[in-house]
């Protein structure tokens, strides 16, 4: 093991041609485009690299087991089939990447910008993502899950969530603006305020969602949803209304 020292070059590349994992290693200020671009399915371990450039490069089956990449730049990077686990890619430029298949893992991607991704049978479970941009994601389908994650502050403007089941999400002082929640379920997800202007919730069933403290805006911004006896017990008391 390299203990988190810088390794040269020319020791990553024989690495990796070799298929064995390149672990604890600084790699910072190493030409990563070029060590990793086209290799097949390459596995770091523990690695740690400050803003690295990525962006456009081939990463296709890359693993990154609890690597720390803050601010790395994978604009329009291919990262299909990508495993990521309990690392980090705090504020990582993700605008326009192809995360097809893609798995995130425990990893904090808090401040990541995801505009423009394409997000087709991507995963991510227990992950945080507190102040994230989604907003803007290709794809004619949502068939990517976001699990267990922590979505607070996070920009979802005009998200496309119709029909979906959101399980175990904190979208705490998300931006929901415009979004698509028609005939989406809402498993354990906590909605505290969540600015949920011009969102369409015809059909969402929040029953299993902490709607949080309630004002006398809830029966315009809820319509349409489901709510439980106790969710509608709380925007009478909003409204002022005595519940008995």
């Amino acid at each position: 093991m390299d203990e988190g020292r810088p390794l040269r070059p020319d020791d990553v590349a024989a690495r990796l041609d070799a298929g064995d994992p390149v672990e604890d290693a600084d790699l910072t200020g190493l030409d990563l485009r070029a060590l990793l671009a086209g290799r097949r399915d390459p596995v770091l371990r523990r690695c740690s690299a400050t803003e690295p450039d990525l962006h456009g490069v081939d990463l296709t089956g890359l693993t990154l087991d609890a690597c720390r990449f803050p601010g790395a730049d994978l604009r329009g990077a291919t990262l299909d089939g990508v495993r990521v686990r309990r690392g980090s890619l705090v504020g990582a430029e993700l605008v326009d990447a192809d995360l097809t298949d893609a798995v995130f893992e425990a990893t904090d991607l808090s401040r990541i910008r995801l505009t423009g991704a394409l997000l087709t049978e991507t995963r991510f479970t227990d992950c945080r993502m507190i102040g994230a941009d989604l907003s803007g994601l290709r794809g004619l389908a949502v068939t990517y899950r976001l699990d267990g994650s922590n979505l607070g502050l996070a920009n979802l403007q005009d998200v496309a969530w119709r029909a979906v089941t959101l399980r175990g999400l904190d979208l705490s002082e998300a931006d929901l603006r415009g979004a698509d929640l028609r005939d989406a379920t809402l498993l354990d997800c906590t909605l505290r305020d969540v600015d949920l202007a011009h969102t369409r919730l015809a059909g969402a069933d929040l029953r299993g969602a902490d709607l949080g403290e309630l004002t006398e805006d809830a029966p315009r911004t809820l319509r349409g949803a489901i709510v439980s006896e106790a969710q509608a017990a709380d925007v009478c008391r909003a409204l002022g209304l005595v519940v008995s």
